[in-house]
């Protein structure tokens, strides 16, 4: 215990080194800590249902097309379901936002349709009231619903009553029977409804529209699991050769599922926060090893009294452990501070909800804090022991250089290194970020507003028809409109619809005549409101109820481009089945500029528009083009729907260039925050030069003062010092060059027009290091040229 006493006296002898180096420290483990919470929340931790690694994902599939996946149609799955051997449930879901008019205002929930056995797949007790029973799975089975702990606790205050009571859906009570824990599906999801499938869609084996889920019976391997729903869809395609054959099942990971493509840009964050904290390491362990030189003579007393070098080495050990200490529980404290703030910055990851600060968090803390000590501390305690200190008793103590001064450049000839890294890293993330902003999305997308105006999938859809066709109506003839339409997905939306199409007179297009494009459905006055270019041809028909009208299409120029740049209009295009068959067509009647349907960092396709009839998409996009302000549509808007349709909810009001702007703000903020950590390791990286030639002066203050007395300019001085001080720079620059070059290509895919080894990234880079390294050197480097020879000369 006394030697701990000592230890701490020791350390608060030197309250400066020591904040310093704590600070440093807590703010390294900190941000580490906090991002591996978030990384272990969604990629490491097992999800939270029972045996989560027998819970799969299923899609229908023909390994010999390109698009490969595809939904499920109910009655093949229910013949999965049926003849599968390695399952011990197979379920279906799809999405359906529904509007509820059970209080006193209209609300959106969003909801998912869940077949039979959905829960059963899950296992997940519910946090009140039950799951769906057999009967109420069932077509025309009760009415009931499972709702979200979210809207359990904001619309009931988590009242147990609030089981049993209804949310009125298009005229149809639900009566609430469960509420689902917020770890069981994205925050985003409200509410869970049977699906009840009636019998006659069962037997139209094209209409795929499901997602599956499976849950595997025990020791069963997801290769058995594939292996034993082809040996069922190769039977099934026997029964049905005109719909099933050459059709297969794809059965994948369900975490892998859940989390979809957010694991890169996740691990090069982290990757960029480990990065950081060596720097910080690597500037503390200079900090050090100065702190060592100047207590030279303390340490070589205590040798002359009997300390062996095992007992200096303990004594420094202590005091790294105390300051390692200190460091880590400050950064624990920083840690579970910022994952309350992260929780909300990445409110959109998968599984964020599940984002607690708990034991994991606390090893991986406590273990950072012992490695950062390790790395920080091994080379000061081997460099105060290897020596016979002995020398600078004789000497008086006084300062002299020696390998501390080696290794100190050595560790920031490291600092900047790394620091390379780094900044290469965020000046490629900026520049992904501002080729995306700089994107030429093929529509305008300034003064559009969007919307949706609640409605359901199960309403009558002439019913719903009507009311689109008049509320179009009604937004053209507002005052400061250009146009107004809908669609059924914006672009850039994420809805990567794909069909196979086939020209007339084109038989040997694409893949023996089938052409892989995307859909979208939309009226034309969508495409004038976007300004969506018409290169050739006309755009849809006008946009009102009529049975008898005749079924027509546009074409992108890169679907033309497909073609050989061939005229298509007039001719029939006809949508197929991966087996050929034919299940709708319709004509041609004009040619559009290509637009980002996909994503705006996914290149343009070919893509075919169908001229949407009214009531066939129940909740679609609408758009409204102004000529002026937005702002001053939105309460005309909003009368027009109120006096239309009072019951219905206006939800998802925002201009088309916002929802851009939203779409970006992942890529955005994965950029800031790599940046954030390259300018703390420049900032840190720059401090441990200016320790370093500070050091190197005050240390070869005799040495300046003799040549100064011989006539040496300051300039020369300034020079000297100067060139000596960058000389770890260059060796720096070519490390990290090689460094950043192998980190950065594991990453390639998260950055957009830009590649790993971009040259003028590089270039800027190495440019803004040198600059920041001459202004950190060039301070104490004017300092040496003010040296007085004869209190130089006099100290000695």
């Amino acid at each position: 215990m006394t030697h701990w006493k000592a230890a701490v006296r020791s350390v608060l002898r030197r309250p400066a080194f020591s904040s310093a180096t704590v600070l440093v420290l807590a703010f390294g483990i900190g941000a580490n800590s906090a991002l591996f919470a978030i990384v272990d929340t969604v990629l490491l931790k097992p999800l939270p249902y029972r045996n989560p690694d027998r819970i799969v994902t299923i899609l229908d599939g023909n390994p010999a097309k390109s698009e490969r996946e595809s939904l499920i149609a109910p009655g093949r799955l229910a013949d999965w379901n049926r003849l599968a051997t390695t399952f011990e449930a197979i379920s279906g879901i799809y999405t359906e936002n529904v509007t509820d008019t059970s209080m006193s205002e209209p609300e959106r929930l969003a909801g998912r349709r869940v077949g039979p056995g959905y829960f059963s797949i899950f296992s997940t007790t519910p946090l009140a009231g039950r799951t769906f029973l057999p009967s109420e799975e069932q077509f025309g089975g009760p009415e009931a619903a499972v709702i979200s702990e979210g809207v359990w606790t904001r619309r009931y205050h988590r009242d147990p009553r609030a089981i049993g009571q209804r949310l009125l859906l298009s005229g149809t009570a639900y009566t609430i029977v469960g509420v689902m824990p917020k770890e069981f599906a994205s925050p985003a999801m409200e509410v869970f409804l049977p699906a009840q499938v009636a019998p006659a869609l069962m037997n139209i084996r094209q209409a795929r529209f499901l997602t599956g889920l499976g849950r595997m019976k025990p020791g069963v391997t997801i290769e058995q699991a594939q292996a034993d729903l082809g040996r069922v869809c190769q039977r099934l395609g026997e029964i049905y050769p005109q719909t099933d054959k050459n059709w297969s099942a794809l059965v994948g990971d369900y975490k892998q599922y859940r989390v979809g493509g957010d694991s890169r840009p996740l691990l090069f964050i982290l990757s960029a926060a480990v990065l950081l904290l060596l720097i910080l390491c690597a500037n503390i362990a200079g900090l050090l090893l100065g702190q060592l030189q100047r207590r030279e003579r303390e340490l070589a007393i205590r040798g002359s009294l009997g300390a062996s070098r095992r007992q200096v080495a303990a004594l420094i050990l202590r005091e790294i452990t105390i300051l390692a200490g200190c460091g880590g529980v400050l950064g624990l404290a920083l840690s579970a501070a910022a994952v309350r703030i992260l929780a909300h910055v990445f409110s959109e990851l998968p599984r964020i909800q599940e984002l607690r600060f708990d034991w994991r968090i606390l090893l991986f803390t406590i273990a950072l804090t012992a490695a950062a000590a390790l790395v920080f501390g091994a080379l000061p305690v081997f460099e105060a022991t290897r020596r016979d200190l002995n020398p600078v008793l004789a000497q008086g103590g006084r300062t002299q250089t020696g390998p501390h001064g080696s290794w100190q450049r050595t560790m920031v000839s490291a600092q900047f290194a790394i620091t390379l890294v780094l900044l290469a890293g965020a000046g490629l993330l900026l520049r992904s970020y501002y080729n995306l902003t700089r994107v030429q999305p093929g529509f305008e997308a300034a003064r559009v507003l969007t919307f949706h105006v609640g409605a359901e999938w199960g309403e009558d859809r002439a019913k719903i028809g009507l009311l689109q066709q008049q509320l179009l109506s009604r937004f053209e003839q507002l005052p400061g409109v250009e146009a107004a339409g809908l669609t059924n997905f914006l672009p850039a939306s994420g809805a990567t619809l794909r069909e196979q199409v086939a020209v007339e007179g084109f038989p040997q297009a694409g893949n023996n005549g089938q052409i892989t494009t995307g859909s979208r459905s939309v009226t034309s006055g969508y495409l004038r409101a976007l300004q969506i270019p018409l290169l050739q041809g006309a755009l849809c028909p006008a946009f009102r109820l009529d049975k008898n009208a005749a079924s027509t299409v546009l074409v992108n120029k890169r679907f033309l481009e497909l073609l050989g740049g061939s005229n298509v209009i007039g001719r029939r295009l006809t949508w197929t089945g991966y087996s050929g068959s034919i299940q709708s067509s319709a004509q041609i009647v004009g040619v559009v500029g290509n637009v980002r349907e996909d994503a705006l960092n996914a290149p343009s396709v070919p893509y075919v528009y169908a001229c949407i009839q009214p009531g066939w998409w129940p909740d679609p996009e609408y758009v409204v083009a102004a000529r002026g302000n937005t702002r001053d549509l939105v309460a005309s808007i909003r009368d027009v729907i109120h006096q239309l349709a009072p019951q219905r909810a206006l939800f998802g009001l925002t201009t088309v260039a916002e929802y851009l702007e939203k779409t970006l703000d992942r890529p955005r903020l994965n950029a800031g925050l790599v940046a954030v950590f390259a300018l703390s390791a420049l900032l840190s990286a720059a401090l441990g030069l200016y320790g370093l030639v500070l050091l190197a002066v005050a240390s070869r203050t005799k040495e300046i003062g003799v040549r100064m007395a011989l006539g040496a300019a300051p300039r020369r001085i300034v020079f000297q010092v100067l060139a000596e001080a960058l000389r770890p720079l260059l060796p720096a620059l070519v490390a990290g060059l090689a460094l950043a070059l192998a980190v950065l290509r594991m990453f390639r895919s998260v950055f957009f027009e830009v590649t790993p080894s971009d040259v003028v990234t590089f270039l800027c880079v190495c440019i803004l290091l040198f600059a920041v390294a001459v202004a950190a050197a060039v301070v104490p480097s004017r300092r040496a040229a003010r040296v007085d020879p004869v209190e130089a000369l006099r100290s000695e």
